[in-house]
């Protein structure tokens, strides 16, 4: 046999591995389990999918609005299918979560409007619906860690076994969980995720990491000629129509300074908002939200960018964080060969009634590293 040249034995070799290469497996996740998947090339963070993620293999889950009494009964049953991917580099974790059934892009969180048969300026409600509108809030998304695996119950049946309420916490001293929470109001804007933590607590048990966040509520009290205090809005932006929140940026904005004896409203300027533009149905909106920037510190430490697609109803969310934070409210995924239980929840348009794994039943998942 005649021996293969140099050039024949490179071919041969590049073909074996070639050959290897596409034989290769799909790293093996078990199942109920999210796997994030190495990799040394990072996703395009701009709220597409591009085609890095089709190396990330799919969870995928359905969920929906339980029965809670505290919850708005127009939420009930509302139900969505989510999808769930992750890769990681040697120092950061990305995720795409998807979920179809929200039929609209919810923004107009509590916007203000004059509300003529009460005589007086008035924000759309939060948590329920009033004689005048049903809630209206903003879209949101929100994963809940389990840290170190100090929430007993919750890798069984994730945030069902937490306390619930109108204010959340855990069941214990010690119990601690990390949660990301996406407000596509709030945060959205400035590309960040709401980083709290949970904690045991006889009230909210919801904290805020260290730092500031993103956003402040456009709310103030002043007084008028009867010496009356009302509630008003802090700032407008004059011309501008069907906005939703305010930047820090925004030069145009003008603080709302006094309010009339008719109950309109005059700006810094002397520009009177007529009461009667601002009726709630039409187009003339001033927001629950100003001066929206980058939060800092701790809270800041998830980015996200994010997209909505009207043909199809599908929120896009891409997620990225450093691996480990140094933060000790966070989850730090620094072994590797651990399993990491989360759970999730949709909130459509919604300030509290989210929609579940198992409704009240719970689920969590296992994050495994591959």
């Amino acid at each position: 046999m005649k021996k293969l040249s140099l050039l024949s034995a490179v071919l041969f070799i590049s073909a074996l591995a070639l050959l290897v290469s596409c034989g290769e497996k799909e790293p093996e996740v078990p199942e109920g389990a999210l796997g994030s998947i190495s990799t040394e090339t990072v996703p395009s963070m701009d709220g597409m999918v591009d085609d890095l993620w089709a190396k990330a293999p799919k969870l995928e889950v359905e969920v929906y609005v339980p029965q809670y009494p505290i919850f708005d009964k127009s939420y009930f049953k509302d139900t969505y299918q989510v999808s769930m991917q992750s890769l990681h580099t040697e120092s950061d974790i990305y995720f795409l979560y998807q979920w179809t059934g929200d039929m609209e892009e919810s923004q107009a969180r509590q916007s203000w409007y004059y509300n003529e048969t009460e005589s007086k300026w008035m924000q759309k409600p939060k948590y329920k619906t009033d004689d005048y509108y049903g809630p209206t809030y903003e879209d949101k998304f929100a994963v809940i860690w389990n840290i170190n695996d100090s929430i007993e119950g919750f890798n069984e049946i994730g945030c069902a076994n937490l306390c619930h309420g109108e204010k959340k916490a855990t069941n214990a001293e010690g119990e601690i969980g990390d949660v990301w929470h996406w407000k596509s109001d709030r945060g959205g804007p400035v590309n960040q995720i709401d980083d709290k933590w949970l904690t045991y607590s006889d009230g909210n048990g919801r904290k805020g990491d260290e730092g500031t966040g993103s956003y402040s509520g456009n709310s103030q009290t002043i007084t008028d000629a009867a010496g009356n205090e009302i509630k008003v809005p802090v700032y407008w932006v004059p011309g501008a129509k069907d906005y939703h929140w305010i930047m820090a940026t925004d030069t145009a904005a003008r603080k709302i300074v006094s309010i009339d004896e008719d109950g309109n409203l005059v700006d810094e300027d002397g520009t009177v908002l007529n009461k009667e533009l601002f009726d709630g149905d039409s187009d003339l909106v001033i927001p629950s939200l100003y001066n929206i920037k980058p939060g800092v510190g701790g809270r800041a430490d998830v980015m996200e960018y994010h997209n909505y697609d009207e043909a199809t109803n599908t929120w896009t969310l891409e997620v990225k964080r450093a691996l480990v934070t140094g933060d000790e409210t966070d989850v730090a995924f620094t072994d590797l060969s651990k399993m990491y239980y989360f759970s999730i929840a949709v909130f459509d348009g919604a300030a509290i009634a989210h929609a579940i794994p198992d409704g009240m039943k719970g689920t969590s998942y296992p994050l495994v590293f591959r």
